[in-house]
């Protein structure tokens, strides 16, 4: 490990989609070598299971994070993979027999409970469990996959001359007003936080929808990891407990959590349950982790008509 690595107890990232032409690989390999943590969440689709008949896409700096990971298995991280919509393959116990000995260590659930350093506990699972097109009508996600490739690629071709800037920045701020606009974001984390209610958790860590967000409410806090697709953000909690959601191409968000508050939060939670409280009100604070590229946006739309 490289001594620039900043030492830090928790990563969590999702949505890197290996195999995808799309992924921002290198992106995500920078940020990974960048730290050595003691643990590292992978909460879902981390590879593009998708991909594997039509469309895969393999560089070498897929490889180059696979190594990694294993490197950092055998200096003692913990490594746990929540499986998501792409990478469901790994909810089969006869796949999971056909893992690599290198990573036999790694802790593959549904879920996790992850308690932070100030002792929050955070539910952590993808989140495809919870939205109802892939639960009750996947065929709907599939059918629009191709929709979305297409959408990207206009993107990218947009920005193909613009050094240093997010070739996809414009793709996730349309995609984040349409979901907006149906109230599909207000639902997800309504729904996911009940669950994290019931499994006696004051938060919730998830990833599926490709909006990195910090939303505080008054009795729960809710993370999405984002993406390496069209946002390159993660979840870093460093030593001093301090929990920031980082951006390759935005402004980071950073959450101080505190035990006291925990405790305050934990009685409040216990004396409701009322889904309606997540939708977005004026006493939430929320990081948009979509800031900024309506300008590119504007592009796009410009272009296509």
């Amino acid at each position: 490990m490289a001594s620039a690595a900043t030492s830090v107890r928790t990563l969590l990232i999702s949505d890197v989609h290996l195999g995808c032409k799309h992924a921002q690989v290198k992106a995500c390999l920078d940020f990974l070598q960048s730290y050595q943590p003691e643990q590292i969440y992978l909460v879902g689709d981390f590879i593009d299971g998708w991909k594997c008949n039509k469309g895969w896409h393999w560089p070498d700096e897929c490889n180059q994070i696979l190594n990694h990971l294993e490197q950092l298995i055998r200096e003692g991280t913990e490594v746990f993979y929540v499986p998501g919509n792409h990478d469901a393959f790994l909810r089969n116990a006869d796949y999971l027999r056909m893992i690599p000995e290198a990573f036999s260590q790694v802790k593959i659930a549904d879920e996790f409970v992850f308690e932070t350093l100030q002792g929050w506990r955070l539910l952590i699972t993808h989140g495809d469990l919870f939205d109802f097109f892939e639960t009750r009508a996947q065929w709907v996600s599939r059918a629009t996959a191709g929709v979305y490739d297409f959408v990207l690629s206009l993107n990218r071709w947009v920005n193909r001359r613009r050094v240093g800037s997010n070739p996809y920045g414009a793709c996730a701020f349309l995609k984040d007003r349409v979901k907006r606009g149906v109230r599909f974001i207000s639902s997800f984390e309504a729904s996911i936080m009940q669950h994290a209610r019931q499994r006696r958790c004051e938060g919730v860590v998830c990833g599926h929808i490709h909006t990195p967000a910090i939303v505080r409410r008054k009795d729960s806090i809710y993370f999405n990891t984002g993406d390496w697709v069209e946002n390159c953000t993660g979840l870093v909690e460093h030593h001093d407990g301090t929990i920031r959601l980082e951006s390759t191409y935005g402004t980071p968000q950073t959450l101080q959590l505190n035990p006291h508050e925990r405790l305050a939060m934990r009685t409040r939670s216990a004396s409701t349950d009322d889904r309606s409280d997540w939708y977005y009100g004026s006493d939430a604070e929320r990081f948009d982790g979509n800031a900024g590229v309506e300008s590119e946006f504007e592009k796009v739309r410009q272009i296509a008509g």
